[in-house]
Order: C-alpha cells, then sequence, then structure tokens
C-alpha cells in the first residue's frame, strides 16, 4: 500500500525549459487494422558539369552527346538542359538589368529527343549555397574567412542566395540566406572571428513565426464565420490564399520589418526562409552521444535544410579536414545517397592549405600497422583480426580525402593542398551558375536498397564530368526520399502482425503549448541488453549500434511527420553491458487532432527489428498547461553550456528521464514536470499533486512553486516514496478560472 508520507521531499529547479512523456498506450504485435503504408519513386535528375582539357566549362555540348549509365545499364534521358549562367550574367551587365529573384533570365534548354526548347521554370534556376564553418583551428580561421569572400566577389550574384552556418558544439546560423554581399561579408566575418550571430537569427524565426501564426489565427477566424455573397467567398478566399502563401504578409508585416530589415522576403528567398527556421528547430539534435556519427549527422541536417529549395542547392564546406566513422561506410553511402536524391552538391575547402605536414601521415601510419600485423599472421593467427580493425581505421584516416569523397560523389569538387584560393572558388561559382541538368527515370524498379552507380559518358574526347556518383534504390515517402534503414523499419511496419523481436520503449511526450500546436517529444528509449554487441579485442571495446524510426498519422492515415536516427554506442566492454538503456528524443509540433505513431527499432547489427503503435490525442491547449509527467533516471550537473532549447537542460543541470512505467518497492522515485503558466509573472497560480491508489485519493500535498523562468516556464522534480501496488499521480495547475492537469501511472512492485 502506498504510504502517506510519500512525498519525502519536493526539488523545485529554477529554469526555462519545455518537454518530456506521453499519453500513449503500446498497440499489440497481432494487431489486425495495421494500415499499409505506401511510398513513391521518382525520377533522377543530374546537375553535370563538362570541362575541357584546358579546365574551361563547356558551353556547347549537345544532347547526342550525352550519355547516362546506372549499374553499368544504358538509361533514357528524358531531359537535357543546358543553364548557362555566365552568358545570362554577361546579357544581364551589357543590358544594366540584373534578374530578379523570381526571373532566372535566359536558358537554352533541349529535349533529348530533339523537340523544340522550352522555357525553364524560372525557380529551377534559383541557386542556395550554404557556407559551413566547421572545424577550423584559430590559425586557419583567416584562410577559410579569404576564401569565402573570393567566392562572393568571383561573381554578382543575381538569383543566387547565401546563408552561412557555424559548426561548433552545434550547427548555427550566422546569416539567413541573402543575396546582398555587404551583409554576407559581415557574416564571414562574424563566423571567421568565432563571435555568434545565432541571436540575430532566432530573433528573426521568432518574428516571422509570429507573422505566420498571425495570418493563420486570423484565417481561422474569417472562415469560421457565416460567410454571404461574392463578398464574403472572396474575403473567405483571400484568407485562405494568405495561409497558403504567407510570404507576402511577412514582407509587409513591421514586425518582421523590424527585425529581419535587411533580409530579402521575395517568394523565392521567403520559401527558403521558412524552410531554414523549420529546421532551427531540429537541430539541437544534431550532438548525439553517438560515437563518430557527429560530423555525417550535421551534413544529414544541411541536406535536409535544403531538399524541398528549388532550383540548384550547394554546400560549401570548409574545415581542417573531415572526420568519417571507421567500419561505416554504409552511414557515407547513406550521406551521399541522401544528397544525391535531394539534389544537394557538396564543395569542400581543406582550411589548412598547402601544410607542411602530409595530409595522408594517418592513414600511412595504420597502413604500416597493417602491413605489419598481416605479415605476421600465420605465426600469430590470433591476431589476425587486428589487421580488419586497422584497414577500417586506414580507409577513414585522412580528413582530407574524405573531403574529397564527399565532394565528388556529389558532384563538387574539394580544394587541398594550396593557399591559391581565388581561382577555385571561381570554378566554383562557375558550377553553381553554369552546367547542364540531365533527368531520366531508372530503367530498374526493383527499390532493393543497394547502392545504385550512376556514370555519365561524354562522346566528346579529352573533357572531364563532375556529377553525382549513385544513390541507394529505395523509394520516396512523400515526396522525400528514404534511407536504407527507413526502408528495412517502413517494411516492418508493413509486415502482420508487427515483428516484436526485442524490447524498447517509446512515447510521445506532451510539453510546451503555442498557438498552432503543441511540442511533442518523440522518445525512444533501448535497452543496450537487447542489441547485439561485437567485441574489439585491440581496443577492450565493445558496439551496438541501431536505427529508430517514427511515422505519424493524421486522423486519415496519412503520414504527416517522421523521426528517425542511427545511433552507435562504444565503450568499454565491461561498461557496455551495464550501460542500461539508449534514449533518444526529438520535437515535433502537433495540431489538435487525434494521431497514430508506428515506431520502429533496428538492431543493425542483426537485422532483427520490434515495431510499436501509439495513439495521441492532442487537445486544443489553453494558455495554462502542464507537461507530461515522467520518471527522472539521474540528474547530472552541466559541463557545457546552458541550451534553453533543451527541455531536459536546466540552468543547473540536466534531466534523463526514463519511459518505464514500474519500479521496485522501497526505493524514492522523483517525477519531472513543466507548468506553464498564462502569464511570466506567474501571479494567482497554484498547483496541487494527488496520489491515488487504486482509483482512490490517498494523499494530496500543494506544491511550492519557484520563480518561472525567462520564458514563464516552471520546471519541478518532485520526489515520492510510494508503497507497493498501482499508484496514479495527478498534478493540477489553476490559474484564476484556467485549470490544467496531468497525469502518470506507476506500477510498484
Amino acid at each position: 500500500m502506498c504510504a502517506k508520507s510519500f512525498l519525502a521531499s519536493v526539488l523545485i529547479v529554477l529554469a526555462a525549459l519545455p518537454q518530456l512523456h506521453s499519453q500513449s498506450q503500446s498497440g499489440t504485435a497481432g494487431e489486425t487494422d495495421r494500415s499499409v503504408i505506401h511510398s513513391t519513386t521518382r525520377e533522377v535528375v543530374l546537375d553535370v558539369i563538362v570541362r575541357d582539357k584546358h579546365h574551361h566549362a563547356l558551353t556547347d555540348l549537345r544532347p547526342e552527346e550525352v550519355e547516362v549509365y546506372e549499374d553499368g545499364v544504358r538509361q533514357n534521358v528524358k531531359e537535357f538542359r543546358d543553364v548557362q549562367g555566365a552568358e545570362q550574367l554577361k546579357s544581364e551587365r551589357a543590358a544594366g538589368t540584373p534578374s530578379s529573384p523570381t526571373d532566372a533570365g535566359p536558358a537554352h534548354p533541349a529535349s533529348a529527343s530533339g523537340e523544340q526548347p522550352h522555357a525553364l521554370n524560372s525557380m529551377r534556376q534559383v541557386n542556395f549555397v550554404s557556407v559551413v564553418f566547421a572545424g577550423i583551428a584559430p590559425l586557419n580561421l583567416e584562410f577559410a574567412r579569404r576564401a569565402v569572400l573570393e567566392f562572393l566577389k568571383s561573381d554578382n550574384l543575381p538569383n543566387t542566395y547565401v546563408t552561412i552556418y557555424k559548426l561548433d558544439r552545434n550547427l548555427s546560423v550566422v546569416q539567413p540566406f541573402t543575396s546582398d554581399k555587404d551583409t554576407l561579408a559581415k557574416g564571414v566575418d562574424l563566423a571567421a572571428k568565432g563571435l555568434s550571430g545565432k541571436g540575430v537569427v532566432n530573433t528573426n524565426a521568432q518574428a516571422t513565426s509570429a507573422v505566420v501564426a498571425t495570418v493563420q489565427a486570423n484565417a481561422a477566424n474569417i472562415l469560421a464565420a457565416p460567410s454571404t455573397g461574392a463578398v464574403g467567398q472572396a474575403t473567405a478566399q483571400a484568407a485562405q490564399n494568405e495561409v497558403d502563401n504567407p510570404l507576402p504578409a511577412i514582407a509587409r508585416d513591421p514586425l518582421w520589418a523590424a527585425n529581419a530589415a535587411s533580409q530579402d522576403a521575395s517568394v523565392t528567398l521567403g520559401n527558403a526562409l521558412l524552410v531554414q527556421a523549420s529546421m532551427e528547430k531540429g537541430l539541437r539534435f544534431v550532438n548525439s552521444q553517438s560515437d563518430g556519427m557527429n560530423a555525417l549527422d550535421t551534413l544529414h541536417a544541411l541536406i535536409r535544410s535544403a531538399e524541398k529549395l528549388p532550383g540548384r542547392k550547394v554546400v560549401l564546406y570548409l574545415a581542417d579536414g573531415l572526420t568519417f566513422p571507421a567500419d561505416r561506410h554504409d552511414a557515407v553511402d547513406s550521406l551521399i545517397s541522401h544528397a544525391n536524391r535531394s539534389g544537394v552538391a557538396f564543395y569542400t575547402i581543406d582550411t589548412r592549405g598547402l601544410n607542411v605536414d602530409d595530409p595522408v601521415m594517418s592513414a600511412l601510419v595504420q597502413q604500416r600497422r597493417t602491413q605489419a600485423e598481416s605479415s605476421a599472421q600465420l605465426n600469430d593467427p590470433q591476431n589476425g583480426h587486428f589487421e580488419d580493425d586497422d584497414v577500417a581505421l586506414t580507409a577513414v584516416a585522412s580528413g582530407q580525402l574524405n573531403m574529397r569523397e564527399l565532394a565528388e560523389s556529389t558532384g563538387g569538387f574539394a580544394v587541398t593542398n594550396t593557399n591559391e584560393i581565388s581561382l577555385p572558388m571561381q570554378h566554383m561559382m562557375e558550377d553553381i551558375r553554369t552546367h547542364y541538368e540531365v533527368a531520366y527515370s531508372p530503367t530498374s524498379t526493383t527499390y532493393d536498397g543497394h547502392f545504385r552507380k550512376i556514370e555519365v559518358r561524354i562522346s566528346r574526347p579529352k573533357v572531364t564530368v563532375q556529377t553525382r556518383k549513385g544513390y541507394f534504390a529505395v523509394p520516396d515517402l512523400n515526396g522525400e526520399p528514404l534511407q536504407p534503414f527507413e526502408l528495412v523499419a517502413l517494411n516492418a511496419m508493413n509486415t502482420t502482425p508487427a515483428p516484436v523481436e526485442f524490447p524498447y520503449q517509446f512515447a510521445a511526450m506532451k510539453f510546451r503549448p503555442g498557438q498552432d500546436g503543441v511540442e511533442y517529444e518523440v522518445t525512444f528509449e533501448v535497452p543496450v541488453s537487447g542489441l547485439k554487441a561485437v567485441a574489439n579485442a585491440k581496443t577492450a571495446k565493445s558496439r551496438v549500434q541501431a536505427s529508430l524510426v517514427a511515422l505519424i498519422h493524421d486522423s486519415n492515415g496519412a503520414v504527416i511527420g517522421k523521426v528517425s536516427r542511427e545511433l552507435a554506442r562504444e565503450s568499454a566492454t565491461a561498461e557496455l553491458a551495464q550501460a542500461g538503456n539508449i534514449l533518444y528524443a526529438e520535437p515535433v509540433e502537433l495540431r489538435p487532432g487525434h494521431y497514430v505513431i508506428d515506431a520502429a527499432v533496428t538492431d543493425e547489427l542483426t537485422g532483427k527489428t520490434s515495431v510499436k503503435r501509439t495513439s495521441v490525442f492532442v487537445a486544443p491547449e489553453n494558455s495554462l498547461a502542464v507537461s507530461s509527467l515522467g520518471l527522472v533516471r539521474r540528474f547530472d550537473p552541466l559541463s557545457e553550456p546552458h541550451e534553453a532549447v533543451s527541455p531536459f537542460e536546466l540552468a543547473n543541470g540536466r534531466v534523463t528521464p526514463t519511459l518505464v512505467d514500474s519500479v521496485a518497492s522501497g526505493n524514492p522515485v522523483s517525477l519531472y514536470f513543466v507548468v506553464y503558466p498564462e502569464n511570466v509573472s506567474a501571479d494567482g497560480l497554484k498547483v496541487t499533486l494527488d496520489l491515488l491508489q487504486d482509483g482512490k485519493t490517498i494523499a494530496r500535498k500543494p506544491l511550492n512553486l519557484g520563480k518561472p523562468g525567462p520564458d514563464g516556464s516552471i520546471p519541478m522534480v518532485v520526489q515520492l516514496s510510494p508503497g507497493p501496488g498501482q499508484c496514479d499521480v495527478l498534478v493540477t495547475a489553476q490559474q484564476g478560472t484556467a485549470v490544467a492537469k496531468s497525469n502518470f501511472s506507476l506500477r510498484v512492485q
């Protein structure tokens, strides 16, 4: 029986924060109403750059000179387009009329079948360039700064928009998309000098979000009101049109203008800003605990930020080399496939410039070790596996070769071992503005997840070709390319009965309410003991590897959201055996309504998959709200700067939750939740905690509240000492006439 002295102590933590817990029930493996999730395929579009023996870009290539092969099989080229931005720019200069963001100017398209040329979609000719300052030593920052400035001054920027990122612990936006060179130059200085422009970007994003929310709210009020006659119908249609395209409203809104006066709000660039604002919310999860995967996570985030944009999309990645995880070339191939299916080309710049150090020295050292161990394999067979270990390390040891592989596999090139940066940067701008577009539908309709190699052959002699090298043969879901591990999850979700091959916990946890919806944390907790661990005798470490996928369906069954991630953990074998659980959470915003979430976890070392299904009912939120209640696994002091965007991160520490719903008796437990008052001052707010057993209230206690954080939220940790039995906890917040509740069930054994 639960003791009435269940409140051993109440720990009130003062800080801003938003997230955790769930109102969901997992489906069983035998469900018969599980809907089939359908996927589609798409045509392949290649950006092709062809240069002659003098490294000059060809501008007179004909369709009949181009052949495309996929896995050695010739493909039928459906479209061949000649996008000559250099000639366009010369014409603009001669006429003295630079192109506008929505007028891409002349191009020279030609049909592969000999049909009459037709005008290109102007949006297809827009160029979006993401410049990333990543992993650069202080002494090399000036070289990186000079490289980007050379790129910017190599040509004018009609129809070309540039954004600047800085990658430290997190990926942050220093300068949003713009074509203004003076503004970009200031952004380059901020990034190169180690300063942060994130505050400005957050303000702009908040202003944009506020305007969009206002547009949607006005439209909802207009559409809900009775309307008669032509005037009423016209007003309703105008409101709906503004919701569908909020960019004009954003451009003329004084709030947005005051905070983002230097930004371009054209239709072309406005879409990019909306996509980038959406990306910002998810970027806090880029820095994961996955060993060796951080660089790939960041690059995937960059691709996701650009894949929905029109036109040519380019990433300029500046770093002192690029780290790839050992023995995970499948993850590298997945990244390259993601970039190629999304039409994103990488250009990489080694910011060490002309360096006296041998850029492949690390690889040579690893190779020497491999040779030594291989030579002794007959005499020392027990150490034969060491050779494989060192081969894997050798393959990724050169950060410069990794940069080259990423660039050349996605249609760009790498700049390495040189201090003469102006000519390569001119070539980059030339590639962006002058290229050919080739489209084809693959002859093979078998989407089995293997990597399809692409080769473009030009019949003209003594030319070099830059284009994408291939992609994984996986279908699309809602127009977005699936990754190979997502295809495995999709197949498992479509299996009846759904497979359950190892245990894990899954929940959708409610947190901060907003004007457009409620923030939920889609959360996985995977016991390490349920995954296969591969031991490395040489390092005395073991590794587990898993992929997590969740597809969010609306009430009509359509997939409206996706959470997916590959995770790996490596530590000392003894430590990994006692590691407990892998926890991963990612935010999604859900509007009021009913949702079903299919979740799948795959042990990538065994191929086993377990599927769960959860229902979520999102009610319209009042201005007063209480987050879900969740058990606390541990509380750790912060070792790095506090991030207010993380709901589990407080000013003085980080909460690690657990999704278990049963505990052993005799041990106190801690519950974590967040109260969101109607106003920042929290005047008149009262919070009460009730403990129930078998549906009967056995204890009730008002909680002492701390001072709200800057955003008004009040995070709380409450310690309980329940006795054996089924215990329910109910937290009720009341402020004036507004009431908000949240509950949690716990089985004490």
